[in-house]
């Protein structure tokens, strides 16, 4: 067992948010502790599409440029009702595996002085004397301030539950073998759901679905749904065996939950579609130890804190989630609204303004 020990800032998960979190503090000079449920690194199910928006922050996270030799996506093309329209990415986006980019970011994190422990799942969070005092399998810490970068579900996070009525919405990935795939991000709508297909290198590609659970519970199952997906995916060699998630709940944004700090999917799950996910988890966990450090130093209290982090979420961030729903909801809509939407997409630059507005600022 870990010997008792007292943080600055204790942060709950070692994916995109928590390690952007934990960088930013130790480098503001705070002694930080980063707990990790799983072993890392580890396949998740994501859309993989690191959007240009947060190449420079990771670049800074990271200390230098670690995934220049990956495909740039300089394209996103979207299908639907046999129809498509093809909207630019410029700047380019970057396809970067997940497995890749939590490994190079938790040892990021431990280089700049964090102690990171895998393994380490968050049991109980308490309080005492005006601090956390957080119980794991390694023993128990405390410290001044605490955030939530578990994810949409976890011990930390458990939103309510949709009505046993409501659609139960799924997330399956895989990567499979495919000879010179386009430089682009594909999407592939269908009643029920999509899936997303990019390029992670010249010769392989990443299939990402968000599909309804009475639709398709396979990915071979979500191919056979859109003919044109179905005609590229009949040659497809899987590369690892497909990975799932259930519970995909939207709801609205929360910032803050018995005095923690939250970030990425457990502040607010963004439509995976709109590809900015990996953005918004960096940016937000960036932004939470930038808002706590005047904590930490004794400046502001940390209702100032948590004021001037939701201040600066609902500013930079809000304006995505609503974008990015009201973009998906017409998507879902009849046919003669996804018709014309495809037309508005395939107009330069009223495309890039449209997918823009789904982005973080």
């Amino acid at each position: 067992m870990e010997a008792a020990a007292e943080y600055d800032l204790i942060v709950a998960g070692a994916g995109p948010a928590g390690c952007a979190c934990a960088i930013t503090a130790a480098r503001g000079g705070a002694r930080v502790l980063l707990l990790e449920k799983d072993k890392l690194p580890r396949h998740k199910v994501c859309g993989e599409f690191v959007s240009p928006e947060s190449l420079s922050l990771l670049t800074s996270l990271l200390g230098r440029e670690r995934f220049a030799s990956l495909p740039e996506i300089g394209a996103a093309r979207i299908f639907l009702q046999g129809k498509s329209a093809t909207v630019k990415v410029t700047p380019p986006a970057r396809s970067i595996p997940r497995f890749d980019l939590d490994a190079a970011l938790l040892e990021s994190a431990r280089s700049h002085g964090t102690h990171a422990l895998e393994e380490a799942e968050v049991r109980e969070v308490g309080e005492r004397s005006g601090k956390f005092q957080v119980v794991t399998p390694s023993g128990t810490f405390t410290s001044k301030a605490m955030v939530n970068a578990s994810g949409r579900w976890s011990r930390l996070t458990q939103p309510e539950a949709a009505s046993s009525s409501a659609a139960k919405w799924i997330g399956i990935k895989a990567h499979f073998r495919e000879a010179n795939p386009p430089a682009s991000v594909d999407l592939y709508f269908f009643r029920g759901g999509y899936c997303g297909v990019q390029p992670v290198s010249g010769e392989a590609v990443n299939a990402c679905a968000m599909v309804r659970s009475d639709v398709a519970r396979t990915l071979p199952e979500v191919f056979a749904l859109h003919p044109e997906l179905g005609r590229r995916s009949r040659d497809w060699e899987p590369l690892f065996p497909a990975v799932t998630t259930s519970g995909l709940v939207f709801r609205e944004v929360v910032t803050e939950d018995d005095g923690m700090v939250l970030v990425g999917d457990a502040a607010g799950f963004i439509d995976p579609f709109a590809g900015d996910g990996i953005s918004l988890a960096l940016h937000s966990g960036t932004l939470a130890s930038e808002c706590l450090l005047g904590l930490l130093q004794g400046r502001i209290t940390a209702a100032e804190a948590h004021a001037r982090y939701r201040a600066g979420y609902v500013e930079r961030f809000a304006p995505a989630f609503r974008n990015a729903a009201r973009l998906r909801r017409l998507l879902d809509a009849p046919a003669w609204v996804q018709s014309g939407l495809l037309r508005l997409l395939g107009m330069e630059p009223l495309a890039g303004f449209i997918m823009r507005r789904t982005r973080a600022k």
